[in-house]
């Protein structure tokens, strides 16, 4: 019995991989791939825009453009959702949009290309955890349990 446990302990912490933290993400701002990147402002030479991204499956996102409301729907397989702005003037259009209580919210430049200086921020996914540690205390309540089953009372 101990070693089908301490043998199912092991299988699971080493077949386990790192699980991302689910999370509400512009992929793409018309033909520009924002990687994940989170820039307060986005420059864009078109003035036809698509936003798209990724979030929960089937949920409702909410897209404020300019200071008015719209809903898209993302996929209820894959999370993909999409929101066509139209033609934009050429200008700064605030944009804010969200899934739940995960928002984000950026200036949208049409009409000129990004300036050569700007700097580039981390993006992406966060990891949700790191599997390291509790590797180290699964081991050593994996070897206190085996240990106390080998131990014989007098």
């Amino acid at each position: 019995m101990s070693k089908t446990f301490l043998f199912l302990l092991t299988a699971f912490l080493f077949l386990t991989q790192v699980v991302l933290a689910e999370e509400f993400i512009v992929t793409d701002v018309g033909a520009l791939k924002t990687q994940g990147k989170k820039f307060n402002q986005w420059w864009y030479e078109q003035q036809r825009v698509v936003l798209k991204g990724t979030g929960s499956r089937g949920a409702n996102i909410d897209v404020t453009l300019d200071g008015k409301f719209n809903t898209v729907h993302a996929d209820v397989n894959n999370g993909t959702w999409q929101f066509d702005a139209g033609t934009l003037s050429v200008a700064d259009h605030s944009v804010i949009v969200g899934s739940g209580t995960q928002s984000y919210s950026f200036i949208l430049t049409i009409g000129s290309a990004a300036p050569a200086d700007m700097k580039t921020t981390k993006g992406g996914l966060p990891e949700s955890g790191s599997v390291l540690p509790l590797l180290g205390l699964a081991g050593i309540a994996g070897a206190l349990i085996f240990y106390s089953f080998k131990r014989k009372d007098v």
